[in-house]
């Protein structure tokens, strides 16, 4: 009997979910000068597919995580996802006033089991990129208020 291989065009076929991109402050519109905060929510994921008459079980896995600014910027490709304030470990400064589109790309490992048999690994990588989210770079004033 001869099972199938699952190769990384398999995984990508069966697809992928983006990672929600989220951005502090949030709203749409930031400060000149001022570090964004960004960061993924990202969870592995399974798929269940059928294979030259096989189940096969595709298990993916969020590795690293790439920002995209807009700008020119990026920051990665990292395995730090982020977190909301006040971890602030993943944030981009725009310096420039400007509309600017904010693309997370996702870079996933996946693995595979056919017909309950143990996991193996697939060869290569899947990128995934989340929905732009458009931020708009201000000049403003910092004002502390009680």
């Amino acid at each position: 009997m001869v099972l199938p291989t699952i190769t990384v065009e398999d995984v990508r076929r069966v697809g992928l979910p983006a990672s929600t991109a989220n951005v502090q402050p949030a709203g749409g519109e930031v400060v000149l000068n001022v570090p964004v905060n960004v960061f993924a929510q990202a969870e592995a994921v399974t798929r269940q597919t059928q294979v030259l008459g096989f189940p096969v079980t595709i298990r993916a896995t969020p590795q690293s995580f790439t920002w995209t600014f807009g700008d020119g910027a990026s920051l990665g490709p990292t395995t730090d996802a982020g977190a909301p304030y006040p971890a602030m470990t993943t944030t981009h400064t725009y310096t420039r006033p400007g509309t600017y589109p904010v693309v997370l790309t996702t870079t996933y490992s996946a693995e595979y089991a056919v017909a309950g048999l143990p996991f193996q690994p697939v060869q290569g990588t899947v990128d995934v990129a989340s929905p732009a989210v458009t931020l708009t770079a201000r000049s403003g004033t910092t004002v502390l208020t009680r």
